[in-house]
């Protein structure tokens, strides 16, 4: 048995456990670019307890931020004495602004007008990120990193007086009322979009927490905290990472044909 330490965040205290086989094997055989699904699959097969002032049980609510924190406590404990372990020619360390999770205490904040209306933003969660994950290709013309762009800017931001859903009040609302706000964003006025998308940054970095999240052609990333490290080029932390080569090796023969 592999020991956890106990990982304490500003809103949560999580105790992780080692994942069975058998649970590896289940994550190991999820489709790769479901990166999003993979670590919600994972963190909730891998979390043993969670306490804290407001209990948020499943990882899918959790801030993208905390789940990152999350999976890399879990590689942390099972890289053989190195808790700093490397990423390319970096550290661990060089991502992680432990620091700084200030952001966590503000949920929803007026970042300005734009278009004649008042606008909010909100932390970026899992089950949001799972949402943009499976948009993939819905909206014509629009895929990559400017996909994941729009998601997460009709994900986290939100109009003044509008009830706008959450994921928590189901998956298929919350798909429906993500892929209609990013066509009508993607068919805004250059100029209007170019004040959101302003704001939109600005906003994102009062609520930033643990690790500064950026996009890339193929989803979430996380940019290095600066210092010696801002030459380094932007990280992942693929739930992959956290398997044996015992487990993916198994995987990887059971869907080869004739197999």
């Amino acid at each position: 048995m592999i020991y956890y330490p106990v990982l304490r965040m500003r809103r949560l205290t999580v105790q992780l456990r080692e994942l069975s086989i058998g649970e590896s094997i289940k994550i190991a055989s999820m489709p790769v670019h479901l990166e999003e699904a993979s670590v919600t699959a994972m963190l909730r097969y891998a979390v043993e307890s969670v306490k804290g002032k407001d209990i948020i049980e499943d990882p899918a609510y959790w801030t993208v931020q905390e789940r990152i924190m999350a999976v890399c406590h879990y590689l942390a404990s099972i890289s053989d004495g190195e808790p700093d372990f490397t990423i390319g020619k970096g550290r661990y360390s060089d991502y992680l602004d432990g620091s700084n999770d200030v952001g966590l205490m503000e949920s929803d904040i007026n970042i300005g007008e734009v278009g004649g209306d008042i606008w909010h933003i909100r932390h970026l969660t899992g089950a949001m990120a799972e949402s943009i994950e499976r948009l993939s290709g819905e909206i014509e013309g629009v895929s990559g990193k400017l996909h994941w762009l729009l998601g997460g800017m009709a994900a986290q931001l939100t109009i003044d007086g509008e009830n706008s859903p959450s994921p928590i009040d189901g998956e298929g609302k919350f798909d429906q009322f993500l892929v209609d706000r990013m066509k009508v964003m993607a068919g805004y006025p250059e100029s209007d979009f170019n004040a959101l998308l302003g704001l939109y940054f600005t906003g994102r970095e009062k609520l930033h927490h643990l690790f500064h999240i950026e996009f890339d052609n193929n989803g979430i990333v996380s940019l290095p905290k600066g210092g010696a490290a801002s030459d380094l080029p932007p990280a992942r932390f693929p739930v992959s990472t956290c398997l044996s080569r015992v487990v993916l090796n198994l995987v990887r023969v059971a869907h080869e044909p004739g197999i």
